[in-house]
């Protein structure tokens, strides 16, 4: 009885040469196209890093130099930074803008929304309004304001410096 027991077990566990070797090649092809979307996710982080989140940057230009699917590398990208390629590149672009209107005062929100490829400047306002809770320029302004302030606090501070507005 014990016998043709575990026969009944080898026969459920034994699989044809056939479908080991197509598992086998299957499970390689899939490492390559993995590590191959996973070398295209990185580099496109990468550019969207250096580009500041410009809409130059094309990860469909990036996939095609990798010979890999786009919707592979976009799977791959949120697997690996638990976000999606455009919400990425959103967030990237709005921290340099937010960078730009907070070092420039004298910048004009068309001004920066051209520089970060936005081709309708209400698109950026948008964009901004939903990231920072308020309007590009309104942000401008009360950055600009804050900064008038701490001048005024400083001179206050220190009555022998003198004022610089």
């Amino acid at each position: 009885m014990p016998v043709t027991r575990n026969i009944e077990l080898a026969k459920e566990v034994y699989w044809a040469p056939e479908v080991l070797f197509l598992g086998w090649a299957t499970d390689t092809i899939l490492e390559r196209a993995e590590s191959r979307s996973k070398l295209a996710a990185k580099r496109i982080r990468q550019l969207i890093d250096e580009s500041g989140g410009r809409l130059s940057c094309s990860p469909a230009k990036e996939c095609q130099a990798f010979q890999v699917n786009l919707s592979l590398v976009s799977k791959q990208f949120k697997r690996l930074y638990r976000t999606t390629i455009r919400a990425y590149s959103r967030r990237i672009r709005m921290m340099t803008a937010e960078k730009l209107l907070r070092e420039s005062n004298n910048l004009n929100i068309d001004e920066a929304a051209r520089a970060l490829g936005y081709s309708f400047t209400s698109a950026f306002s948008r964009c901004f309004q939903n990231t920072f809770g308020k309007r590009p320029k309104r942000y401008q302004m009360q950055r600009a304001a804050s900064a008038q302030q701490e001048i005024v606090d400083e001179s206050i501070k220190n009555p022998d410096a003198q004022l610089q507005i």
